[in-house]
């Protein structure tokens, strides 16, 4: 009975946050036309058809590792759902557990007060707290411009308005997170370090961001707790060593490199300089102080992790905010887990001056939650009583990005298609169509396709004169079969090909709708022959002219044409006669996971300057070419000690168990 009570508050917390964001659960296109949801139910998609970890994704931007493609726990956890309820498009099922995790955070906060506190009502005040208010309105005048249509917290705010889902996920694990690892530093045993190992790895494999602030987080909560004697890293330590371990399987150390060197590129070209050292300095800075002041005033572990948390997570974005500098890649996203921090440290800040014995201090709590009432009354108010109409979603069809991917889906696409806006991340979420772009740039080894995708919706470094023939030129090099254009007065929301008068013209209209065009460039194989004189030059990106000969031999009517066709998402068969000294070019990323038979025999494969595959094949009349990815030899070795790393983990659990029932017995 006393869990049921226990778990009754947690329960109305989740209910008031389906109900206020209802819209979130219904099926549908929410008006935000801005979210890259599209994006990250893409990769769900196809992950839920295609599971293999180490396999291969044509679809996205010119064909990338599916390990690359993004971290694997919200894609596999809706392939799961999708398996079970088949009747379900995964799009739907990726946004029905973003929204449940969403709306279960506050929640989580619930459990975590509960657990530091041991006050329900002031523990569902900081949940309730959480789920309806948002400081960063107040605070940050960029975030009170970017409102929205509807009032929603800042945090739900970005998941519906930008498509912020795995962040939130990470986010609403944060909590849990935290309190798994204080239990493991403060009691110790194998029970507790495994379970802190478990949640640790789920974050660091949902999200970047979220990962992040859980490392940020995990050393607040090691320096709020020096001192207490019966706190203890060592086991904290190992909680994280076994985190590693069972999520090795994909975080291994190429795609971790990968990661670091992308991440401050695709995060607005971050860069480490001196306003970044300052700022990280001071950082560094005004925690000691902090830690020292509630050292002097023997403060408690709770109130100095929470006041670290907001004192961190806030000098972060309030430097972006106000001052428009980047302590981190991307600082602007962490005023998530400033707003997390900030109301568990006031709503404690508040509990603990209510529990004086001067009248007066307790005086000046009330006057002073009066007043944020007060001030936040607003944004309750607004967020209690708007209803749902205005982001109510609408059926897909009325979307000119779904009727154009329909229309490409009805008309066969033998090469790429060239989708500009945000069709790019939407595309993949309805369609298993190849495009030159995708969702997340950051899992790229290479990263040409993205230069080049770049320059063509730009028209940077064209030539004057020339700039629809140099377009051209990059779309046929990417192997592009059709163009969608979006123009200026396009109901899609992105809109970001400049000039797009650029190529009327130059290609043929295949499809006109309101300022929406899809032009069409000559279908022709991913495949073909060519010498090494004709391969790309350097630099394409900015001297579109040197892919003058690749394209030319790719339109040489005179030579022979290989035959090409995927069999499966991850083997690729070439068909036909291969001449004397002609090397064989292929349109789809270079890996070192790619193998290439010849006949039976294996032939070497090179990468070109733009980044893809040119086999070396034996000159033959009637040459037969497999081409498989299989992943790496690293790929496989991290899978097997991630793979003991659970048997041993689990093994040791049930083992642990059984001794602990032998000894009761």
């Amino acid at each position: 009975m006393t869990r049921v009570i226990r778990l009754l508050p947690a329960v109305l917390v989740l209910a008031v946050n389906v109900w206020l964001n209802a819209p979130l659960f219904m099926p549908g296109e929410l008006p935000f036309r801005g979210s890259i949801e599209g994006g990250y139910a893409g990769m769900a998609r196809f992950v839920s058809e295609h599971p293999n970890p180490w396999g291969w994704n044509p679809l996205q931007y010119c064909g990338v590792p599916t390990q690359f493609m993004y971290l694997p726990g919200l894609p596999y956890a809706t392939a799961a759902m999708a398996w079970l309820l088949p009747r379900v498009e995964p799009d739907y099922v990726y946004r029905l557990i973003v929204a449940v995790m969403s709306c279960l955070g506050p929640a989580f906060v619930y459990f975590f007060a509960l657990h530091f506190t041991g006050s329900r009502l002031w523990s569902l005040a900081a949940a309730l707290a959480y789920s309806l208010f948002s400081p960063s309105y107040g605070l940050f005048p960029a975030v009170e411009k970017d409102r929205g249509i509807v009032q929603l917290p800042w945090r739900m705010q970005v998941l519906a308005k930008y498509g912020e889902g795995p962040h939130n996920t990470g986010l609403a694990l944060l909590p849990l997170a935290l309190w798994a690892v204080w239990r493991a530093g403060a009691k110790g045993g194998y029970a507790k370090i495994f379970a802190a190992a478990l949640v640790l790895a789920a974050i660091a494999l949902t999200n970047w961001v979220a990962s992040l602030s859980l490392a940020i987080s995990c050393l607040l909560l090691a320096i709020a707790a020096v001192g207490l004697r019966w706190f203890r890293l060592r086991p904290v330590i190992t909680a994280a060593a076994l985190g590693y371990a069972l999520a090795c399987f994909w975080l291994t150390p190429s795609f971790i490199r990968t990661i670091v060197f992308n991440w401050p590129v695709d995060s607005f070209g971050y860069h480490f300089r001196s306003p970044q050292a300052w700022l990280l300095a001071g950082l560094v800075a005004g925690v000691l102080l902090l830690r020292l002041a509630f050292y002097w005033a023997r403060g408690s572990f709770y109130f100095c992790l929470v006041t670290l948390g907001a004192f961190a997570f806030g000098w972060i974005a309030t430097a972006f905010y106000l001052f428009g500098y980047d302590t981190i890649p991307e600082s602007r996203r962490y005023a998530l887990e400033f707003e997390l921090f900030l109301i568990l440290a006031v709503v404690e800040a508040i509990r603990l001056t209510m529990r004086s014995s001067n009248q007066t201090i307790r005086m000046c709590a009330i006057g002073t939650a009066a007043v944020m009432l007060l001030a936040g009354t607003p944004q309750l108010w607004a967020y209690g009583t708007q209803g749902w109409a205005r982001w109510q979603p609408s059926p897909r069809q009325t979307t000119v990005e779904y009727r154009v991917a329909r229309w490409l889906q009805d008309h066969r696409v033998l090469g790429r298609v060239f989708a500009s806006g945000g069709l790019r991340f939407r595309l993949n979420s309805w369609t298993e169509i190849p495009q030159v772009g995708g969702g997340f740039e950051t899992g790229l080894t290479n990263r040409m396709p993205v230069d080049l995708a770049y320059h063509i919706r730009t028209g940077r470094d064209l030539r004057e004169g020339r700039e629809a023939a140099d377009t051209v030129l990059e779309l046929k090099a990417l192997g592009a079969e059709y163009v969608v254009v979006h123009g200026l007065k396009s109901k899609e929301y992105y809109r970001d090909y400049i000039h797009p008068e650029r190529l009327a013209g130059a290609l043929p209209v295949v499809y006109h709708e309101d300022n929406d065009t899809i032009y069409r460039l000559p279908a022709r194989p991913l495949v073909h022959l060519t010498t090494p004189a004709e391969l790309p030059g350097k630099d394409a990106p900015t001297r579109p002219w040197v892919l003058e000969p690749y394209v030319a031999a790719i339109e040489d009517p005179a030579r022979p044409v290989l035959r090409t066709q995927w069999a499966g998402t991850s083997t690729l068969t070439v068909d036909g006669p291969v001449p004397e000294g002609r090397l064989i070019a292929v349109q789809v990323n270079a890996d070192p996971g790619w193998r290439a038979m010849q006949d039976g025999r294996a032939i070497a494969i090179d990468r070109d300057n733009l980044g893809f595959m040119v086999l070396h094949a034996a000159a033959a009349p009637a040459a037969h070419i497999e081409l498989q990815y299989r992943g790496t030899a690293e790929q496989r070795i991290m899978a097997v000690l991630s793979a003991m790393a659970w048997v041993a983990a689990i093994v040791g659990l049930l083992w642990r168990k059984r001794l602990g029932l032998t000894k009761t017995s």
